[in-house]
């Protein structure tokens, strides 16, 4: 996956802890912000002017045997007006740890145009290791920090934690067998309107840099709604040509 790629994926799939090894070092609320049933939708631009593409996250229960885990999926496709120029249809899905706040699995099938990709992390937190597994090829085991993310499991992470302007962020996410560093800084309380209407939400800044090269970091702005659910409002990504504007337009219950 690109870093561009990468930058579109992490609004929508993003959580910020303060500087520490994992979450654990962190107090969720008693009452989490999400449940089973859950649906948040939204509506992806380029400089918010022209309409790219659409996509959906959604929370289930991973099934009736267990109690202590959520199956978390992330669905973006293009708009069918720009698919001969740039097509993409991405499915992510995360099985979430209620009682680590973390994955214990992350699986990503995407097509872009002619490119396909079928992976699959599985996640042992406590030993630190992810066993990593692509289509066609063999499994591939990599050292983790306990708490690393996956770029789903992270926005409901992010949930959990009462963010307050002057917090600095920092955690390791995990995709495609890569690490990313991710440094945040909450900003301000700012009012944002939506389609939905208007959140006062913490602005938070975000910068993400591979660890293991030295190519361009990108960097984020994320509304988060300061209300028990913490909604991810908005995002703007920042482009080598224009920004990518991601806005929260539906949301179930």
């Amino acid at each position: 996956m690109s870093a561009a790629k990468i930058c579109i994926i992490f609004p929508l799939a993003l959580v910020c802890l303060l500087f520490s090894p994992s979450l654990r070092s962190q107090s969720p609320s008693d009452n989490s912000p999400f449940s089973s049933g859950e649906k948040l939708s939204f509506r992806i631009s380029w400089s918010n002017v022209i309409e790219a593409g659409k996509a959906d996250l959604t929370v289930s229960n991973e099934d009736s045997t267990r109690k202590d885990s959520l199956r978390l999926v992330l669905k973006a496709m293009t708009n069918q007006s720009l698919a001969g120029v740039y097509d993409f249809k991405d499915e992510f899905v995360s099985v979430f740890d209620t009682r680590l706040w973390a994955p214990r699995s992350f699986q990503k099938n995407f097509t872009e145009r002619t490119r396909v990709v079928d992976e699959k992390l599985d996640f042992d937190q406590v030993n630190r290791y992810a066993v990593l597994t692509k289509s066609k090829k063999n499994s591939q085991k990599i050292a983790i920090e306990t708490g690393t993310q996956d770029p789903v499991s992270a926005l409901y992470a992010m949930r959990t934690i009462a963010l307050k302007p002057g917090m600095m962020l920092s955690f390791p996410v995990m995709d495609g067998g890569r690490t990313f560093q991710l440094e945040a800084r909450v900003v301000s309380l700012e009012l944002i309107t939506t389609k939905l209407g208007s959140f006062n939400s913490h602005r938070t800044e975000i910068r993400i840099r591979p660890v293991d090269s030295s190519s361009a970091e990108r960097n984020i702005v994320l509304w988060f709604s300061n209300d028990p659910r913490r909604l991810p409002v908005l995002a703007t990504v920042a482009l080598p040509v224009g920004v990518a504007v991601i806005e929260l337009i539906a949301r179930t219950p």
